[in-house]
């Protein structure tokens, strides 16, 4: 029962981690005019845009295996998604 619990609760951090990261890219994306015109500190943006993809990959890392430990339940389990999918919250 444990791998269960520890699934569900994996989802909810993955589905928070995800949202956080796309109201970063959301923001980004209002701001886009800002940012091009120097507005923002350049070098602060990069570290920001770094650490938010940083923090995607992870999570699409901590889908994987949670996929794999789904597979431990059921082999018959498949989760068909795509790093692009993960992103968008497809």
């Amino acid at each position: 029962m444990g791998l269960e619990y520890y699934l569900i609760e994996e989802k909810n951090y993955i589905l928070a981690i995800n949202e956080i990261c796309k109201n970063i890219d959301n923001y980004l994306k209002d701001n886009f005019y800002e940012i091009v015109n120097g507005k923002f500190d350049k070098e602060i943006l990069e570290k920001v845009i770094a650490l938010n993809n940083a923090v995607q990959l992870i999570t699409y890392c901590m889908r994987q295996r949670r996929t794999e430990y789904y597979k431990e339940i059921d082999e018959t389990y498949t989760d068909n998604f795509t790093f692009d999918e993960m992103i968008s919250g497809a």
